[in-house]
């Protein structure tokens, strides 16, 4: 056990944060006494810090399996950003580069090691990893395992191999959407030793859920409505088809709306750059199919819009879930037609194994009930997870509250939306994200992993005079004061 002050003091130098959140330090400090750990924690809770933090405190290197190379890249550069070493084995570094990485993970000198399931299969990998000084396995995404998960990938089930070939380590299972039935899954398939076992509430007060059926014309005109609501706001807009991104995406630009598009038959480079763009804020509204998202970091998601009903309510869940993961409101918007369940049904009757076909129609059922239904929308999520909230209104869903006026109105007037105290302030924030957005183009980085936005506006309202007064900013650790200290003390000073 590490006591409860160093755990903090950890926190404090290389988060920047002061306290943690529920249940991240009994995870942490189960993984430092060596025990295999389950935790289901909702998108925005703080699952990396969970065993990243142990990781760096083992002295040892903890190997994460990731299903994206966009998503190792992310958490690596973050990681780097804090001062702690962080490497990762993906089929986008040529072979010298992942020789060298695979030596320096071989002398210790990772504390954070990521790898996909793919990469892990390989027979060489598992012979290398026993080089390594490995000091916890922490598998993310693992719902992917589960035949019953929305996600199921097949690859995932050779990971039952690390308890065999390494039955010392501890293992750590992350997942935020997974049902009773798959979290008894992923238990029994990766073959975990009397698991801790951490569930916090599928609830996140912070988020509206808004689910309202419409037709075309309708849809096209709500969706205008919720842009303007959240004008310069982040926000994805997803769409059914790739046909249907493209057509959303040159509706908005005849409207003013600029935005960028993502979906799977995008040349890799292009999807890269369109990514890349709305990460950094240089455009803020994304119109993507399903293939954006899974992985995908960004704190200050302020609206996520679906344009049709999705397959399953565990994936509109997690796809929803990528708004407001800074803990600020957000809202989560349904924009269904009848099609879509015709469009769904379709889909389940190409299936072949009867199994799976059986599945489909579960989920479908179960989405079609939420979005139909007339029960509070957080607390239809929760009981759908096994979880049985102790209050029966939100307050805040449309169910609880009815609509917002910008979604009941088919016809709206452009609103502008005062984001700060006064102009001093809003002017200051600007300046900052300015910076920030320069400094991350330079690096070659997401302009969150520079700065979150809550960070940005605590400095506009804090105006810190020295390093001692940048360290009490929630988000700035010692290693982030070092780097842009100078920098930001200096914009503050010449408001």
């Amino acid at each position: 056990m590490v006591d409860s002050a160093s755990l903090h003091s950890a926190l404090k130098r290389y988060w920047g944060y002061d306290q943690f959140r529920p249940k991240q330090e009994a995870i942490i400090q189960s993984l430092l006494s060596g025990q295999d750990c389950a935790v289901v924690m909702p998108t925005g809770g703080g699952k990396s810090l969970c065993y990243q933090l142990p990781a760096l405190l083992s002295g040892k290197t903890a190997l994460v399996v990731s299903p994206l190379i966009a998503l190792m890249k992310d958490q690596v550069e973050q990681l780097s950003q804090m001062g702690i070493p962080a490497g990762q084995l993906n089929s986008s570094m040529d072979w010298p580069e992942q020789r060298e990485v695979m030596a320096q993970a071989a002398r210790g000198a990772f504390r954070l090691m990521y790898l996909s399931p793919e990469r892990l299969a390989r027979e060489d990998t598992m012979e290398w990893l026993k080089r390594v000084p490995l000091g916890l396995f922490a598998i993310d995404e693992a719902h992917c395992i589960s035949e019953w998960g929305h996600e199921f990938r097949p690859e995932y089930r050779l990971l039952a191999r690390l308890r065999d070939a390494f039955p010392e380590v501890p293992i750590a299972a992350f997942t935020a959407s997974a049902t009773q039935r798959v979290r008894h899954e992923i238990l029994s398939l990766l073959k975990l030793r009397h698991p801790q076992r951490f569930i916090t509430s599928f609830y996140r007060p912070n988020l509206r859920y808004l689910a309202k059926e419409c037709n075309a014309d309708q849809q096209e005109k709500l969706l205008r409505a919720a842009l303007v609501e959240h004008e310069g706001d982040n926000a994805i807009v997803y769409a059914p088809t790739i046909k249907s991104v493209g057509e959303t995406s040159a509706m908005l630009r005849r409207y003013g709306v600029e935005n960028v598009t993502y979906h799977g038959q995008m040349e890799a480079d292009e999807r890269r750059t369109n990514q890349e763009r709305w990460m950094s804020d240089d455009v803020r509204v994304l119109v993507g199919t399903l293939a954006f998202g899974l992985g995908i970091n960004k704190p200050t998601v302020r609206a996520v819009i679906h344009l049709a009903m999705p397959k399953s309510l565990e994936q509109y869940y997690q796809e929803a879930g990528r708004a407001g993961r800074d803990g600020e409101p957000a809202d989560c918007v349904l924009l269904w037609r009848k099609a879509d369940i015709g469009l769904l049904v379709h889909f389940i009757k190409q299936l072949q194994e009867k199994h799976e076909a059986s599945r489909a129609w579960d989920r479908l059922k179960q989405i079609q009930r939420f979005a139909e239904g007339d029960q509070c929308r957080p607390r239809a999520i929760c009981q759908h997870f096994g979880e049985t909230p102790k209050w029966d209104k939100c307050g805040q869903c449309d169910v609880c509250q009815g609509f917002p006026d910008w979604l009941e109105a088919v016809e709206h007037k452009k609103k502008v939306k005062l984001k700060q105290k006064d102009e001093a302030d809003a002017g200051l924030v600007d300046r900052l994200k300015k910076w920030r957005r320069d400094t991350a183009q330079k690096k070659g980085v997401p302009a969150y992993v520079i700065l979150h936005d809550a960070a940005i506006v605590a400095i506009a309202a804090d105006l810190p005079e020295c390093r001692e007064d940048l360290l009490e900013v929630a988000g700035i650790g010692e290693r982030k004061a070092d780097l842009y200290g100078d920098d930001i003390l200096r914009i503050v000073a010449s408001r």
